[in-house]
């Protein structure tokens, strides 16, 4: 095994995390003024259309990661990656 973050070698019976990540749609209740049972009629008919498993992936998503003591520290001291400087791209475990 090893750590999903740095690559080091993680022997077995060695102390290890795994970092299980839930990403979750947020839906804070308030909708838009426009539109009205036509609008949702056809936004209803756009998603029967649509891929099931990416509009599942656009709602939820779980990923664990393994990572090495050191690993874990940083990332609880930084989970988006923000202190380094991080966008999308660069604050991303690998």
């Amino acid at each position: 095994m090893i750590c999903d973050r740095c690559g080091a070698e993680l022997a077995p019976g060695s102390l290890k995390y795994l970092v299980t990540i839930h990403v979750t749609a947020d839906f804070d209740g308030a909708l838009p003024a426009e539109g009205g049972l036509d609008d949702l009629e056809a936004f209803m008919r756009q998603v029967d259309g649509e891929d099931p498993v990416r509009l599942e992936r656009d709602v939820y998503q779980s990923h664990g990661h393994l990572l090495c003591p050191a690993c874990k520290d940083a990332f609880l001291r930084d989970p988006l990656g923000v202190a380094r400087g991080g966008g999308p791209e660069e604050g991303r475990m690998h």
